[in-house]
């Protein structure tokens, strides 16, 4: 039996526009046992995926949603870690647990651009996270369980083909697991960081955006 598989894009996708964006989170997703790459060694690591909804909106007036990806882990050298350090104005601490479902909720400050990949396809990445320099609500157009229900369709196609499910961004959520857990530092090998996660920290000028200084929330 012979399995031929072609690679097909939406012709209507359009990337999130680059630029600083004012965003709040509206998920966090478990991705589950993903597989990893580092050095060269192939391994299996739990993912997390925190999903922002940004005041940027499309054409038919739903909001942009946006989202990034780590290893779920709050190890000093993560990214999640230097992520949530960034985003709250204060580094993670050794010994400091997060519970991640407050993460949903808390405004921020996005820096957005946008990057190709090897089909030649432009997509939208995170390059930096700061504290909010406004507060911004939940459209409530986001919907977590179709997420996750798309999320399962993805993974039960990639074991009907055999495939290795390794989807940038997709993933289900175990049956039985909250959408967020709180997670304890932990030793693991930090993942290689890419151009866009070491971009420098969003600076916006204090004369055209009002102060904005919250309790972050986590």
């Amino acid at each position: 039996m012979s399995l031929v598989l072609q690679s097909t894009v939406s012709s209507d996708f359009k990337p999130h526009p680059e630029g600083i964006h004012p965003a709040v989170c509206v998920d966090v997703l478990d991705l589950g046992m993903v597989e990893s790459e580092y050095k060269g060694q192939i391994t299996m690591k739990r993912k997390l995926r925190v999903v922002f909804e940004s005041e940027q909106a499309l054409e038919d007036g739903r909001r942009c949603t946006i989202g990034k990806r780590f290893t779920a882990s709050l190890h000093p050298k993560s990214r999640l870690a230097e992520f949530l350090g960034k985003w709250r104005g204060r580094p993670i601490v050794p010994g400091e647990t997060i519970d991640l479902a407050k993460l949903i909720g808390a405004s921020c400050t996005l820096v957005i651009s946008q990057q190709t990949d090897l089909s030649n396809q432009v997509y939208a990445a995170i390059d930096a996270i700061s504290k909010p320099t406004k507060k911004v609500t939940p459209s409530g157009q986001y919907d977590p369980a179709a997420a996750r229900q798309r999320m399962a369709e993805a993974k039960a196609k990639a074991g009907q083909a055999g495939l290795a499910y390794n989807v940038r961004g997709t993933a289900p959520a175990p049956a039985a697991a909250a959408p967020a857990r709180a997670m304890t530092p932990a030793p693991s090998v930090p993942e290689s960081k890419s151009a866009a996660a070491a971009a420098p920290q969003a600076t916006t000028p204090a004369s055209s955006v009002p102060e904005y200084d919250p309790e972050v929330g986590f």
